[in-house]
């Protein structure tokens, strides 16, 4: 099984003998590829729709593999079952219902504080969650709808097509911390895929103790002038590691998103009739940016006062955002 770079980057990201939860597997590719490989001696693959799991299910027997990838429709995590760990005491079905259909009607993070009692005692199927390929905010909802599972699995790997900010914040409050990112360029397309490990897993215990470290943020890299706060956003919305390794394919993204900001910002001045000045024609190739102060003149010169208050703030928003973006893209270069 071959598959494209975007599946082929989250695949990698997934550790030797771990149990996957394919949550929104499509054609079931990555669940084919991971037992293929010897990777996985288990896959769970789910989907929320039937067609695509029907076509995953077929891929699966073509490939002879029916006995190792269990096809489940679920929306998010919620057909994965709870298992009881070896030598736990307690009763408990097949699911779980029995000893934790209470506990796990409550709110999502509502659990924790009953997870010495009862979820030491049983843990999810599956040890690794992987999404791929599905909307930022759908993957923040599932993590969500899914914290009390996520609370005894290790791994999440996770490829947003979109808002990764809400899905790097939703990762940190539930506990988890963002080792890896990675990515790649595909058909014109940028794509990232992240990989966060439970704290709680990592030689902390399980009560939750170390969750602030989840959140804990790396130093400021050396020659980069941005303020605590503003190197948080970079992180949030651009990721740490991305950045801290000056990563190739994230400075193509900046550059290109540079572009696409300049372009903006000059048909909005264009719609309200002022010139767009030398930023607009700037682009994205200028390494040294603008200082803020130089954009406020070069705006109030153009008499924005006159643009309508939508206009006006997505004018204030590209800038601010392009500010940062030139300030990280010229960092990166001179460390290439």
């Amino acid at each position: 099984m071959e598959l494209s770079k975007r599946l082929f980057m989250t695949a990698s990201m997934v550790d030797r003998g771990s149990i996957v939860a394919d949550v929104g597997c499509d054609h079931g590719y990555t669940a084919i590829y991971l037992v293929q490989n010897g990777i996985c001696p288990r896959v769970l693959a789910m989907d929320v729709n039937e067609g695509p799991l029907a076509r995953a299910k077929e891929h699966i027997r073509e490939a002879g593999l029916s006995a190792y990838i269990e096809t489940r429709l679920s929306d998010g995590l919620s057909a994965m079952k709870w298992v009881e760990e070896a030598g736990a005491d307690g009763g408990t079905g097949a699911d779980g219902e029995t000893l934790h259909g209470e506990v796990f009607r409550g709110e999502a993070l509502r659990g924790e504080t009953l997870c010495g009692e009862v979820l030491r005692k049983s843990r999810p199927e599956a040890d690794t969650l992987l999404m791929a390929g599905i909307g930022g905010r759908l993957a923040a909802r599932i993590l969500e709808n899914g914290a009390q599972k996520l609370f005894r699995m290790r791994t999440v790997i996770v490829q947003p097509q979109s808002e990764l900010q809400l899905v790097r914040r939703t990762l940190n409050r539930l506990g988890y911390r963002i080792e890896a990112e990675d990515m790649v360029k595909e058909d014109g397309k940028f794509y990232t895929a992240i990989l966060a490990r439970n704290v709680r897993m990592a030689g902390s215990g399980e009560d939750g103790s170390s969750m602030a470290d989840a959140v804990d943020i790396p130093a400021v890299p050396q020659g980069l002038s941005l303020s605590e706060e503003v190197w948080r956003e970079a992180g949030e919305r651009y990721g740490y590691p991305l950045i801290a390794d000056c990563h190739p394919v994230l400075l193509e993204y900046l550059e290109d998103s540079l572009q696409k900001k300049h372009a903006a910002r000059a048909a909005i001045l264009a719609g309200a009739g002022i010139y767009a000045g030398a930023r607009g024609a700037k682009g994205a190739g200028a390494s040294d940016g603008m200082p803020a102060g130089t954009q406020e003149e070069s705006l109030e010169k153009g008499g924005t006062d006159s643009m309508p208050v939508r206009s006006r703030e997505r004018l204030t928003q590209l800038e601010r955002e392009a500010l940062l973006e030139e300030r990280l893209a010229a960092w990166m270069r001179t460390r290439s």
